[in-house]
């Protein structure tokens, strides 16, 4: 699969169902695209509070599992992460773990993403 304009449009759409009126800006991903094995990648910061979005595109669910399962072992010291797969998509998000707004805003969004709305 390429990444094409449809493509990461429903990546973008997943994205900004769980943003709601939230103000943020835009982001590279972490870990890169690339790092992760995905075909193509974006993010997003809030502006409110620590919270951070990273949305990438695999070739298949199970690329996008993998990767799941290599995100939850790897949550940085002192923040709190949530991750879930959607198709081919992949969300991975990021707070101060003491950031209450923040560890609320990326379970919103993860939640959102998945169709758990």
């Amino acid at each position: 699969m390429n990444p094409d304009a449809p493509s990461l449009k429903r990546g973008e759409a997943l994205l900004r169902h769980g943003t709601g009126s939230d103000a943020v800006l835009p982001a590279e991903p972490v870990p890169t695209a690339q790092e992760l094995g995905a075909l193509a990648g974006f993010g997003q910061t809030w502006t409110s509070c620590s919270a951070r979005a990273s949305v990438y595109l695999f070739d298949s669910y199970g690329d996008a599992t993998t990767a799941d399962a290599r995100l939850r072992k790897q949550v940085p010291e002192g923040k709190h992460g949530a991750v879930t797969v959607n198709g081919d998509w992949l969300i991975w998000a990021t707070a101060d773990a003491t950031d209450e707004a923040g560890r609320d805003v990326i379970e919103r969004v993860v939640s959102a993403f998945a169709g758990e709305e």
